[in-house]
């Protein structure tokens, strides 16, 4: 699909003051913070341009509204965007190459991109050897539980998949002895929805790939893949120490005690400590979170989630202007404060130490580990069809889950579809 170049004059508000529209999919207390405490003060710390944040709700209507806008000659001149919709929006020369603004910029933007941004953000945001988006609201996975109940059963967060099955194994509780777990005294060891997340670090845990070696064939398919999605599978079928959820209804369930732990963003961080205290000012008994990052298979992996923010061709103000505010969004300073009133991972490893930073680290042993995670993160395909090669596995991964296909047929099915998309795309 070719989309149409956004070449328009731009609009301003007022003679001298650069209007900067920024589209975004940040709700509730994240979406306040950043346009409520970022937006309003990169606005009062720079005068002559103004960043007018559209929120719209949720990450498809954010999708849907930025394709028929370019369609329409009449995009934002900022967004957030998933690496697939950048990639189709790069082959329609919608956007503005950052690294063609670095070359122009102080050298300072060009040596912070290359010595303190993360190498994988570094890499997830390169395409084909050009720059063409910096990180915006990165997270990876934890594993969230209850210490007081760790610690009564003499058990520790797990570090690799077998102290993972046998911690699962330890929490599960017949509270009544009726051979299932469905009163109120029981308890499983752990929930999740049967989405894609969790047989994707289990993948690259187990020395798996998304993709082949050059990027013309999915690879999930592999033997790495097969046992990784079997592991799910016999948590559920096999040691019956794990259920399918829906939602978020897993942390809830965490909450109550219905749950001994559970995987979750390091976003879900906030959620579930705010419950915690709402639930100790209600008289209701708690529990003290503990946060730990994920078990290894073979190595250490785990899969990064999250948009970037691209910058749309517009006029030369506007450019310039977007510019500026996607370099301050970026700077250590703003990633540390961000990252410390949402959980997201900072773009820049000197953010984790400021004193913001250093501060969340100490309320929540443990959560320095989780996001240091970072350092042997991945990244999901960047091309477009992996938009619907995404799909493809999460439907997988659910068929299997539910015992509908073996792990070997699900993702074989998963696999023959995702090719296909991807053949049409290097076409």
């Amino acid at each position: 699909m070719i989309l149409a170049l956004a070449c328009g004059e731009g609009s301003r508000n007022g003679d001298h003051e650069v209007r900067v529209e920024f589209w975004h999919a940040m709700g509730g207390p994240l979406g306040e913070y950043l346009e409520d405490t970022l937006i309003t003060e990169f606005n009062e710390t720079h005068p002559g341009i103004e960043v007018v944040p559209v929120s719209m709700g949720n990450y498809r209507a954010l999708c849907q509204k930025i394709l028929a806008s370019v369609m329409a000659d009449d995009p934002p001149v900022v967004a957030q965007a998933y690496e697939t919709w950048t990639s189709q929006l790069i082959r329609g020369e919608a956007l503005v190459p950052l690294d063609s603004l670095m070359e122009l910029d102080s050298p300072d933007i060009a040596e912070r991109w290359n010595s303190d941004f993360f190498s994988v953000f570094r890499r997830n945001n390169t395409y084909r050897g050009r720059i063409y988006s910096f990180p915006f609201n990165k997270s990876v996975q934890a594993i969230y539980y209850n210490k007081e109940l760790m610690e009564h059963l003499g058990l520790s967060p797990p570090d690799t998949w077998e102290s993972y099955r046998m911690v699962l194994d330890s929490l599960t509780l017949d509270g009544n002895g009726d051979g299932d777990l469905l009163d109120d005294s029981d308890r499983w060891g752990t929930a999740f929805d049967p989405g894609v997340g969790m047989f994707e670090n289990l993948l690259l845990q187990n020395g798996g790939a998304l993709l082949n070696s050059d990027s013309t064939r999915t690879a999930f398919n592999s033997p790495e893949g097969i046992e990784a999605l079997q592991l799910l599978i016999d948590l559920i079928h096999e040691d019956s120490s794990a259920r399918i959820s829906s939602g978020y209804t897993h942390q809830n369930d965490f909450l109550e005690g219905k749950v001994g732990l559970v995987q979750g963003s390091t976003v879900s961080m906030a959620f579930l400590e705010s419950s915690i205290e709402r639930m100790e000012n209600s008289g209701e008994q708690v529990f003290t979170l503990g946060i730990a990052p994920l078990p290894a298979g073979r190595e250490r992996a785990v899969i990064i989630a999250g948009t970037n923010v691209i910058l749309f061709r517009s006029g030369p103000e506007e450019i310039r202007a977007g510019w500026e505010f996607i370099k301050w969004f970026t700077e250590p300073e703003q990633q540390a404060r961000w990252s410390a009133a949402t959980g997201y991972i900072p773009a820049t490893s000197s953010s984790l130490s400021h004193p913001a930073v250093l501060e969340l680290f100490r309320k929540y042993p443990g959560l320095e580990d989780v996001m240091l995670q970072v350092e042997y993160a991945y990244f999901e395909p960047q091309g477009t069809f992996w938009y619907d090669g995404r799909m493809f596995l999460s439907e997988a991964v659910e068929i299997a889950l539910y015992g509908r296909m073996s792990a070997e047929e699900a993702l074989e099915r998963a696999a023959s579809l995702s090719d296909a998309e991807l053949e049409s795309e290097l076409d």
